[in-house]
């Protein structure tokens, strides 16, 4: 090889060509094994987020930022820490904190997009107020539950038989308050007090002083005994009260 290299000067080249790689190549791999990884930054930053949002209602979805490529850290000795800085909050677009405590101390700040999904009530068509809601009215749908500061409402149930209070569009999430309880009982109404005790049921009849719906509490003045009561309106017409 050696001869060989000495009678033919384009493979002494070549040669010395390849060992200038090996030199060039080696220190920066090395500087690479001594370099943090983003990656694992953004990991632990992921991490973080999912477990301090996990009591959350429905799923989460946790996208961090991208780091600066360009970026140069000393790997660290320790176990990263990620942090929430002063004012950050657990959800929508926030902030994470990566600190490493090891010999050369560093901290970086990443973005990080939090998404909590879950199913709500939402309009099946176009709803005008009036006219009490049917289960045919809505249904559920997956939405980002971050994006709905108005509210939401996630069981049927706690739709069906209350009218509203304005128009919704196809796909309008039904929020609390857009929904009306529909009146069983008005203002000066006569009604049937009803107050149970143990093996007794005994019936009354009574003036309401305002309107109420089904559940809600409502002030009734007893005609035998003059006095203001309170209950609870259970069917038209109908209000349960306290002996």
């Amino acid at each position: 090889m050696k001869s060989e290299l000495a009678r033919n000067p384009f493979m002494r080249l070549l040669y010395c060509l390849f060992w200038l790689f090996l030199m060039l190549l080696s220190p920066s791999h090395s500087m690479a094994k001594d370099k943090q990884s983003l990656a694992e930054i953004q990991e632990i930053a992921r991490k973080f987020v999912l477990k301090q949002a996990k009591a959350l209602p429905g799923n989460i979805e946790v996208t961090p930022g991208a780091l600066d490529r360009r970026l140069r850290l000393p790997k660290c000795s320790h176990p990263l820490k990620a942090f929430f800085p002063s004012g950050s909050r657990p959800t929508g677009n926030t902030t994470v904190g990566v600190r490493c405590t090891g010999g050369t101390p560093w901290t970086v700040y990443l973005s990080v997009k939090v998404a909590v999904y879950g199913k709500v009530v939402v309009a099946t068509h176009p709803l005008v107020p009036g006219s009490p809601l049917s289960l045919a009215d809505i249904h559920l749908e997956r939405r980002n539950l971050e994006q709905l500061r108005q509210g939401y409402l996630r069981d049927p149930a706690q739709v069906a038989g209350k009218r509203l209070k304005r128009p919704l569009g196809l796909g309008a999430v039904i929020t609390p308050e857009v929904l009306e309880i529909p009146k069983l009982v008005r203002r000066g109404q006569q009604v049937i007090l009803i107050a149970k005790v143990p093996g007794l049921q005994v019936h009354m009849k009574g003036q309401a002083l305002e309107d109420a719906g089904a559940g809600e509490h409502i002030r009734v003045r007893n005609n035998s005994s003059q006095r203001i009561v309170e209950g609870t309106v259970t069917a038209d017409g109908i209000v349960q009260v306290q002996m």
